[in-house]
């Protein structure tokens, strides 16, 4: 069977080790009643940064996009401009949101949270225990709310500061063919915020 090239985010498949898979799912405010949101649009499996205010936003919005990575973004709660309480896969931006009204993101953000991403181009074994980075991870479809982030297999490297770092493949049907686009590799973040930084301090923000 050819595999299934389509884009779908970061989407949690398992833990690293035994342990059980929960996901490790947090609420974090993206709105706060007294600080509006971000106006970047969130899609559910995107990749998300903690902010110095308290908030969270999408990759690359913030810090010239260097930030460490949180996790990756489920859903979230807000209310809408007719004061509906909504729960969506994406966050549709502020000025879709009750101005002065407290929203909030679930965020996958265990640091040892195993995912699956569609790569986007033919990836060989050999890239088992290297790092990535995203081919994009800021769009995505504004219908189904799901991010449309891959992993970028030209970036493919040993580079520390790549964010993704590659554990293996999954094994469906679809996504065995290591020759042509559309495998599903399973990662994990390589540069989580709740992973100790360099020389040994957790640096916040």
């Amino acid at each position: 069977m050819a595999n299934i090239n389509a884009a779908f985010g970061l989407r949690p498949t398992s833990m690293l080790g035994a342990g059980a898979n929960t996901s490790g799912n947090m609420t974090y405010q993206i709105q706060t009643a007294a600080t509006a949101g971000t106006s970047t649009v969130i899609y559910q499996g995107s990749p998300v940064i903690p902010l110095a205010n308290g908030l969270v936003d999408l990759v690359g919005a913030a810090t010239g996009g260097t930030a460490s990575l949180l996790g990756v973004f489920l859903g979230c709660n807000f209310i809408d401009l007719n004061g509906k309480p909504v729960f969506s896969p994406k966050w549709p931006g502020t000025a879709s949101v009750f101005a002065g009204s407290v929203a909030t993101a679930l965020i996958v953000s265990n640091p040892d949270q195993l995912y699956e991403i569609n790569c986007d181009g033919a990836i060989a074994d050999t890239a088992v225990h290297i790092n990535a980075n995203f081919s994009t991870a800021t769009s995505g479809n504004a219908i189904s709310g799901i991010s449309s982030a891959q992993l970028a297999v030209s970036t493919i490297a040993v580079t520390a500061t790549l964010n993704l770092r590659i554990v293996g493949f999954s094994d469906k049907p679809s996504s065995v063919d290591p020759a042509v686009a559309g495998r599903t590799a399973i990662v994990m973040i390589n540069n989580h915020f709740y992973r100790y930084a360099a020389n040994g301090l957790g640096v916040g923000i």
